[in-house]
């Protein structure tokens, strides 16, 4: 990498630090123009949450809304100003299964570009001010649904219009 590179730093949280926000944190640190981090709100979080990392941070990304909660509970002056984005992602998956990978790549696209990209898109976490700050509401999912269905929701596709009934 060039010497001044302007990196952006980002941080992923989750609660226990071992599945969602590891992933994402291995996924993006070989990124050159990303500097990356993963911890877990949880008192046994593989690594917890500290103040100094949420003050490092220039984007922190959460992945439900119990994280986001904490974070504006706990650390409401060292987020301030800082783009806060909720995944919407439960945790009910496997460290680097496919299907995490696939649906943090979806979710992530459009914040930080994908894992293999030079720069963060146009339009990017870190090019907005004040909208990117608030939170999104997570994605709520149905346990039924056809196979079909089910996979295109692992890589955050829906439905454009609602069926019509018969």
């Amino acid at each position: 990498m060039s010497v001044g590179v302007d990196r952006k730093r980002v941080l992923f949280v989750c609660t226990q630090n071992k599945v969602r926000s590891l992933t994402a944190e291995h996924l993006y640190r070989h990124r050159p123009d990303l500097e990356v981090k993963s911890c877990g709100t949880a008192t046994f979080a593989r690594v917890e949450i500290r103040p100094e990392l949420v003050k490092w941070a220039d984007a922190i990304f959460t992945f439900d809304e119990t994280q986001t909660g904490f974070i504006n509970n706990e650390f409401p002056n060292e987020a301030k100003d800082k783009p806060l984005v909720c995944l919407g992602l439960a945790d009910v998956f496997t460290y680097k299964s496919d299907s995490l990978v696939v649906k943090l790549t979806a979710k992530l696209d459009p914040h930080l570009g994908r894992p293999n990209a030079q720069k963060c898109p146009p339009g990017s976490v870190f090019s907005k001010r004040k909208a990117a700050a608030r939170p999104a509401a997570p994605r709520t999912q149905s346990g039924t649904g056809t196979l079909l269905k089910n996979i295109l929701s692992a890589v955050g596709v829906r439905r454009a219009k609602p069926e019509l009934a018969k």
